[in-house]
């Protein structure tokens, strides 16, 4: 086709379909533009994958599986701390929501990412030096009090952002509820002091056995630092006011790991132990009791079964395989004995709905049950212990009062962690600590640098549906299994219990990964084209665009997407500003329409004689 010697009026030399250039006289004869026949556009528009939304430190969950599966081991590293100061740590102890959210589960079996997490954790302790580099210092000063998850995300992003950083932390040992409320066999001390190493290799300041309120004051914090995170955590036991709680041989859940775990006694128990409580706490307790020499546990929950119990179900199965006996369904009333504990008084009772230490549910008109132990284990929760904060800085839930950027009112003081968190409807967990200090950490940096706090306001579209993904390209593949020591030898070691995935376990599970709705270079686009119309580079993920020239819409390449992040949009909606979502691989903008604005012009033209 040409156009030479073809008069084409003035008022039609615009796109016909709103997309390109169109024929002039000139150069009619070199450019026949058939994009100019399509109604629909296909777009490359990331969405999020719902293993990152579920995180509650978003880590670019689909983009480091990605990587691993591709044998980038370190680019995998690098990519998980931008989000994660010590995967080591979470690869042992999340109860990884994110594997509940994954698409997989859908599908045949969610993908272990928890281990994988831990297999690129433990490649970064082997590093000699870390990949993290404290950034470029600003000349001020922030106090990070606590140095559990929270604190230590704070402190970790904060000292990438510029600042000199100081932890103060009232125990011996730095690490907080890692430190004092995880077992050695779940977490390894070593594992956490290289990671409390890493803190001090980024340039902050480790402060032990200085108390907020005692050693340093409300004022001190005021008038030493420009900015201070409150990352205190929930110190304090929780009581299940029964009578005789008081005697000897009764302990408490964190403190009973705290002292195991720091090293500042040692716990000697009798052959009869009874926890009360269905949580993952209890379980730990439990759990660890056997260790440190009991013969019989029994788990006593208000629960009225498994299902109710807020324990994570792979910690509760793990228990009960090495031993541990469940009593549902039943209160503590009393604690009997002659000075120390003999046996326990209880009760019927019906779970209320909700974690409580004192369920109101109880039947005390009910014959009581007397159970013998030689110790109790109390681990129903715990609360904080803030004597030395400020009365107005305090809420009716006993924790910290702050606004939803985590400011205290409209000072320099911020707070993060489960100390906020208690009764928000927030799940506790060290994940969900780490994410609140992170994001603690940017709103003070934007209040020191005078920018105003906003929520941020980008649409966010997480694939949960299979049905937005091509599902004949994914084979079913079973979860590769982490190994575990046997129940026999596991309940009296201090040994890991859960092993690490090798190299190739590592790969071959990442590899099982959807990529939910985010372009992972399958190729399958560039390759189904009939045309072809799609061009990109190199093969790497996000480097593909569509050449709108000469696309005619067929929408094939929109079809054969596994992962589903292509999709039709109408050629006319082109103005309203679809670009590529920012996601782990949108290394540049998705294209823009246009013209589509000339058509529509076009269109209420009015007709001319030719």
């Amino acid at each position: 086709m040409s156009t030479k010697d073809t008069h084409i009026p003035d008022w039609l030399k615009v796109p016909f379909a709103g997309i390109t250039p169109a024929p002039t006289q000139e150069k009619g004869q070199d450019l026949f533009p058939t994009g100019n026949w399509r109604s629909i556009r296909p777009v490359y528009r990331d969405k999020l994958p719902p293993c990152n939304n579920a995180c509650g430190t978003n880590e670019k969950i689909q983009g480091y599986l990605d990587l691993v599966k591709r044998g980038k081991y370190l680019d995998a590293y690098a990519l998980i701390k931008e989000d994660m100061p010590f995967p080591s740590v979470t690869g042992r102890v999340c109860y990884h929501p994110c594997e509940t959210a994954c698409n997989r589960g859908k599908y045949d079996e969610a993908i272990s990412i928890r281990a994988v997490e831990r297999f690129l954790g433990d490649l970064g302790q082997a590093l000699k030096k870390d990949v993290v580099k404290a950034g470029k210092p600003n000349g001020k000063k922030v106090a990070v009090v606590g140095s559990g998850p929270a604190g230590h995300s704070a402190a970790y992003q904060l000292a990438r952002l510029g600042y000199a950083v100081t932890i103060l932390e009232k125990s011996p040992k730095a690490g907080g509820l890692n430190r004092g409320g995880i077992p050695d066999w779940v977490l390894p001390q070593d594992v956490l002091d290289r990671e409390i190493e890493r803190l001090v290799e980024l340039g902050i300041t480790v402060k032990t056995g200085v108390e907020v309120g005692k050693d340093v004051s409300w004022d001190d914090l005021k008038k030493d630092y420009d900015a201070v995170v409150l990352a205190v955590g929930l110190t304090e036991p929780n009581s299940v006011r029964a009578e005789g709680e008081d005697k000897k041989g009764v302990h408490y859940g964190l403190p009973f790991l705290r002292d195991i775990g720091m090293g500042t006694s040692k716990v000697k128990l009798g052959a009869r132990v009874a926890v009360i409580g269905g949580g993952n706490t209890a379980i730990d307790c439990a759990r660890e009791a056997l260790r440190q020499g009991a013969v019989e546990v029994t788990m006593i929950t208000v629960e009225g079964n498994t299902q109710e119990m807020p324990a994570s179900p792979e910690d509760l199965h793990d228990m009960v395989e090495e031993g541990v006996e469940l009593m549902h369904g039943r209160a503590v009333t009393a604690v009997l004995g002659n000075g120390s504990v003999e046996a326990l008084q209880l009760h019927p009772a019906r779970f209320s709905g909700a974690i409580n230490a004192s369920p109101i549910n109880v039947d005390r008109e009910a014959a009581a049950e007397r159970f013998p132990v030689d110790h109790v284990i109390i681990a129903v929760g715990q609360h904080a212990s803030l004597a030395w904060l400020p009365q107005e800085f305090k809420n009716e839930r006993g924790t910290i009062k702050i606004d939803r950027f985590g400011r205290l009112g409209n000072t320099n003081f911020f707070a993060a962690g489960d100390i906020v968190q208690l009764g928000s409807g927030q799940p506790l967990m060290v994940v969900n600590a780490v994410g609140d200090g992170k994001r603690v950490a940017f709103n003070l940096d934007k209040v020191i640098r005078g920018e105003s706090l906003e929520p941020r306001t980008i649409p966010i579209d997480v694939i949960f549906d299979l049905n937005r993904m091509n599902m004949t390209y994914f084979p079913h593949f079973p979860r590769v299994q982490q190994e575990m020591l046997p129940p026999t030898s596991r309940r009296k070691t201090q040994q890991e219990v859960i092993q690490a995935f090798t190299e190739e376990q590592a790969v071959e599970e990442a590899g099982r990964c959807f990529s939910c709705g985010t372009c992972n270079a399958c190729d399958n686009c560039y390759l189904v084209c009939p045309e072809p119309c799609i061009a990109r580079p190199e093969r790497s993920n996000g480097m593909y665009k569509i050449l709108v020239d000469y696309c005619k819409g067929c929408r094939v390449c929109i079809e054969e997407c596994p992962t589903g992040c292509l999709e039709g949009v109408p050629e006319l909606d082109f103005d309203t500003g679809v670009v590529r979502m920012d996601t782990a691989f949108a290394i540049s903008p998705g294209l823009h329409g246009r013209q589509a604005e000339e058509l529509r012009n076009l269109a209420s033209r009015p007709a001319k004689n030719i």
